[in-house]
């Protein structure tokens, strides 16, 4: 199932495709990088649609930068 996920107050020197594609495929297998995450037109929360199996359970959070970093998974 393809899902958008949200990785809320992420630090702008990770918005780069090739760093959002790799938090992505921790999830599951990256499909898409939303735009306004690419432009950092949107600062507040990166947003990428992931293909994750949910007959497993979700990656609710990785350790990021000395600090924990969550996933917000939209619509499920």
């Amino acid at each position: 199932m393809i899902v958008w996920v949200q990785l809320p107050a992420l630090k702008i020197h990770f918005y780069h495709k090739e760093v959002l594609t790799t938090l992505g495929n921790l999830i599951g297998r990256t499909i898409k990088l939303d735009y306004h995450t690419l432009t950092q037109q949107r600062a507040k929360f990166a947003r990428i649609a992931v293909e994750v199996d949910i007959s497993r359970p979700l990656v609710p959070r990785i350790w990021l930068d000395d600090e924990w970093q969550k996933f917000e998974y939209e619509n499920l």
